[in-house]
């Protein structure tokens, strides 16, 4: 090798860390070892603390004003939970479920509020959610009868020029989503 240096004592020098390492005393122990906080832990230490208002405007009336520990919501790329002290953003919604996460006022951390809206928007800051959409329904006051008939409607229905497809689109797929909120098992 160069420098005279042999592959035996280069092979030393290299394990000899390694050895010295091993002999260490673990600073992490399993008992040590911190557990992650469950998901009822977050929300009742987020409860106790800091609450979210979250606000739901449709055109005739304001449908919701609350605080909650966190909001899922059904933007248009995707979901998103937020909670107290949360980046401020707005984005645009999709047609889904609204949910608020412990309710301030209700029986525990466990009390949820679930909204059906109909796309829109919503702006996040100063710990408020506000939530601006054409139409807004209770989840569980939805009838899954109701809801297939009214897919069913849809989708024999005819449409010509690329506005009419495109608004029939947007219908069949609202219609979609409010049938799957409908299906869903309320506890």
């Amino acid at each position: 090798m160069a420098n005279g240096t042999t592959f035996q004592s280069l092979h030393l020098c290299m394990s000899a860390p390694l050895n010295r390492l091993k002999s260490r005393p673990r600073r992490w122990n399993k008992k040590h070892r911190l557990k992650e906080p469950s998901v009822k832990s977050i929300m009742a230490t987020t409860t106790s603390q800091k609450l979210i208002r979250c606000v739901i405007v449709t055109p005739e009336q304001t449908v919701l004003d609350t605080k909650a520990a966190g909001v899922s919501l059904p933007l248009d790329d995707g979901s998103r939970g937020i909670a107290a002290g949360h980046a401020p953003f707005i984005g645009r919604l999709g047609a889904g479920e609204v949910q608020l996460h412990g309710v301030a006022g209700g029986t525990g951390t466990e009390t949820i509020i679930r909204t059906f809206v109909e796309g829109g928007f919503v702006e996040v800051g100063h710990n408020e959610v506000t939530v601006i959409t054409q139409g807004a329904t209770d989840s569980g006051a939805m009838k899954v009868q109701e809801v297939q008939a009214e897919l069913e409607n849809l989708l024999q229905q005819k449409a010509v020029g690329d506005d009419q497809i495109d608004a029939l689109l947007k219908a069949e797929s609202a219609a979609r989503a409010r049938l799957r909120t409908a299906r869903q098992k309320r506890s």
